[in-house]
């Protein structure tokens, strides 16, 4: 019987976020001023006041980043095992010892920027399709000049695909006709987890290339691999693959499982891995811990 702590990604935002936390628990206070030091941006008023940026790729994945660190601080997590989804891999390897806070917070502001500067792809949702048969109509819409792929594999019914517009749009004309309920275009910046992003991984690389990776004190299942991983350089060279490599969610937990996880704690704004997880596999019971509130009670639980 082992733990897993889960670190979720984009779209898991709000306005007011981690306030709580940061005015009323030291150690949650000492992370997230650790980590706004580190940035040349306001961070701690764009989570804690009502603020547009929040949803701009640029400044939600540090604020995603510091409020998963500072419930995880908080709650005294530790875990037998890591995941995080996307930009949640970042906070995975800070709490496993993988990076210092400081390169954390710089690793992924830069991250965030390079992302945010992505240009001329699209994302969508889609719901209800089996996965063989959407892989089978991404390649049959798919050419030299437009691609389209799977992005993100969240769930065995929920799958987001990613890629040039042109694909995309043609993608999303056909996928009800091939057996999906929903198809939603996202409104992000860019088609993140594409070959779109290859500019953007390039920069990163750089970016990553003098900044030491230690060995994990607590094996992180990764995105890229979908196993654990506690080397340092397999660790670094994952999380730069990871930014044009589809986020295989489902394959990530069924490792999980195989690995004795029977039990979970999602560190960090909402609930959507707790919803996730329990489509993938009911046997692991996934706890959200998002305010001061649930930290408090999972403390003295």
């Amino acid at each position: 019987m082992s733990e897993i702590i889960l670190f979720p990604g984009q779209g898991a935002q709000y306005s007011g976020m981690a306030k709580d936390l940061y005015g009323n628990d030291e150690a949650a206070k000492e992370v997230l001023d650790g980590i706004f030091s580190e940035l040349d941006f306001d961070l701690k008023a764009i989570m804690f006041e009502e603020d547009e940026r929040l949803n701009r790729t640029e400044f939600t994945q540090p604020a995603l980043f510091a409020h998963s660190l500072a419930v995880t601080k908080a709650a005294g997590l530790k875990g037998e095992y890591v995941l995080g989804h996307s930009l949640g891999e970042l906070p995975a390897l800070v709490h496993a010892g993988v990076l210092s806070l400081g390169d954390g917070a710089r690793i992924v502001q830069k991250r965030g920027e390079l992302m945010s500067h992505s240009e001329g792809g699209k994302m969508a949702a889609v719901i209800g399709m089996d996965h063989s048969d959407l892989v089978e109509l991404c390649e049959s819409v798919s050419n030299e000049s437009a691609r389209v792929a799977p992005a993100n594999i969240n769930a065995p019914d929920q799958v987001v695909v990613s890629g040039d517009a042109e694909a995309v749009d043609a993608f999303s004309e056909k996928a009800k006709e091939a057996g999906a309920r929903r198809v939603m275009p996202l409104n992000v910046s860019g088609a993140f987890h594409s070959h779109l992003m290859k500019e953007a991984q390039k920069e990163f690389e750089t970016f990553v290339e003098d900044i030491t990776f230690n060995e994990a004190e607590v094996p992180v299942i990764q995105n890229v691999s979908a196993r654990p991983e506690t080397d340092g350089l397999t660790i670094k060279r994952q999380l730069v693959e990871q930014i044009t490599h589809p986020v295989r969610f489902v394959e990530c937990i069924e490792s999980a499982a195989a690995l004795g996880v029977t039990s979970g704690i999602e560190a960090g704004p909402k609930k959507v891995l707790s919803g996730l997880v329990r489509k993938i596999d009911k046997s692991i019971k996934v706890k959200n811990l998002d305010t001061l509130e649930q930290v408090k009670e999972h403390v003295y639980d």
